[in-house]
């Protein structure tokens, strides 16, 4: 339901942004929802599957996977959205952790279960709020996480993303 900015439009004006958008040279979609509700998703991630360009479902990650108490957003929630991100046409699943809320923990317990579930590219995207989505992009990585979102030193940590040379520097021999 929406697009660039956060703002719901019809779905005749998500498909044909889209449309646009890809003949221009857009070449990757990230389609999400922040309440991760997947008829909000269903008109963009068709219109993206009908150009030549890639749909990445985006989950957006909330709660603790880690604590039996908060059962609503558990493991089993965000492998069955995965699960069905994929049956929409998603190529590749984005793990979108806006709040800084992932532990080194949940995401190797969360990037495994997903690599487990679906057969696409896992794409971890954390933001450096809470000061540990460096380690949470590092454990992501060893669990199976294809694609990382980091930043330039200059512009990242707090509310961006871990630091570029950092990670290629944690990365560096260990064959990834």
């Amino acid at each position: 339901s929406n697009a660039v900015g956060y703002t719901n439009y019809p779905d005749n004006v998500v498909a044909g942004f889209v449309k646009h958008a890809a003949a221009s040279g857009m070449d990757i979609f990230r389609v999400f929802d922040s309440l991760n509700y997947t008829p909000n998703l269903r008109v963009a991630m068709a219109a993206v599957n009908e150009t030549h360009a890639i749909c990445e479902a985006a989950i957006c990650y909330t709660g603790d996977i880690l604590n039996p108490a908060r059962d609503k957003y558990s493991l089993n929630y965000y492998v069955n959205l995965a699960k069905e991100l994929e049956k929409l046409g998603a190529n590749i699943i984005a793990i979108k952790d806006m709040a800084g809320l992932l532990t080194p923990q949940s995401t190797t317990d969360l990037v495994q279960a997903i690599r487990a579930a679906v057969k696409l590219p896992i794409h971890l995207h954390s933001h450096a709020t809470s000061g540990l989505a460096s380690m949470c992009l590092l454990k992501g990585v060893e669990a199976g996480a294809t694609i990382i979102d980091t930043c330039n030193s200059s512009f990242s940590e707090g509310a961006s993303h871990p630091t570029t040379e950092s990670m290629v520097a944690a990365l560096e021999g260990t064959g990834f």
